[in-house]
C-alpha cells in the first residue's frame, strides 16, 4: 500500500508499489487478485460489441504483474502485443485473433514474451484500446510505470495518443502522491477490484 502523504520521489512510490505487486501475485488464487480478475472479467463482458470488436493493444505480464491476457482471450477479444526495438521503440503484433492464437511468441531481450520480428504490424484505429503495465497512478490518473519510458514515448506518435489507455490496478495503488511530468502518459480508464475510474 502506498504510505500516504505529500507529494514524494517517483522512485519511492515505485519501490512501495513494486513490493505491493509481488505480494499480490505470489498470491494469484485469494483474496484481492481473484477479485481484481472478476472485476476486469466483468468489464470486459459489458462492453459493447464495436469495442469488443476492436484489438486491444496489451501486453504479456511479467511474474509480478496482472495477467491480462487470460480475460482478453476468455471475452474472445483480438490482442497485439508490443515488440521493442531500436531505441527502446515498441510496435505492436497481433497475438489474438478473436481469442485464438496466431503466432507463437519467443523470449526477448529483456526475458519477455514477444510475437516475431518478422509477423504483421498492427496499425492502431479508432475504437482501438491500449492497456498499458502500470504500477500506481496518482489522483489525476497519471500512471507509474518502471521506469524505463517505453509507454510514454510511445505517446509521442500521434496515432497511439489517440487511442483510449486502460489500467489494471488494486484500488491501494490509486492517489498515489506524485507530481506528474510532461511526458507522463495518463489514462482514461482504470479497472480495480471495486469499480472502474474514469478521468475525463
Amino acid at each position: 500500500m502506498i504510505k500516504p502523504s505529500e507529494m514524494r520521489d517517483k522512485a519511492d512510490i515505485r519501490r512501495e508499489a513494486r513490493a505491493f505487486w509481488q505480494e499480490l501475485t505470489t498470491a494469484k488464487k485469494t483474496g484481492d487478485y481473484v477479485r481484481l480478475e472478476r472485476s476486469f472479467e466483468g468489464f470486459l463482458r459489458s462492453m459493447e460489441s464495436p469495442k469488443k470488436a476492436s484489438v486491444c493493444l496489451a501486453f504479456y505480464p511479467l511474474a509480478s504483474e496482472f495477467n491480462v491476457l487470460k480475460a482478453l482471450r476468455q471475452q474472445r477479444w483480438s490482442v497485439a502485443l508490443p515488440l521493442v526495438g531500436s531505441g527502446y521503440s515498441l510496435s505492436f503484433h497481433l497475438f489474438l485473433e478473436e481469442g485464438r492464437e496466431v503466432q507463437t511468441l519467443t523470449t526477448g531481450a529483456y526475458g519477455i514474451q514477444e510475437p516475431r520480428a518478422d509477423s504483421p504490424v498492427v496499425r492502431p484505429s479508432s475504437g482501438d484500446v491500449l492497456i498499458v503495465p502500470s504500477m500506481a497512478a496518482n489522483s489525476k490518473g497519471f500512471r507509474l510505470g518502471k521506469g524505463g519510458g517505453f509507454y510514454d514515448r510511445l505517446m509521442e506518435k500521434s496515432e497511439f495518443a489517440a487511442l483510449e489507455k486502460w489500467a489494471v490496478l488494486p484500488e491501494k495503488l490509486l492517489d498515489a502522491p506524485f507530481e506528474a511530468e510532461a511526458h507522463d502518459l495518463r489514462l482514461d480508464r482504470i479497472i480495480t477490484e471495486e469499480r472502474i475510474v474514469t478521468y475525463p
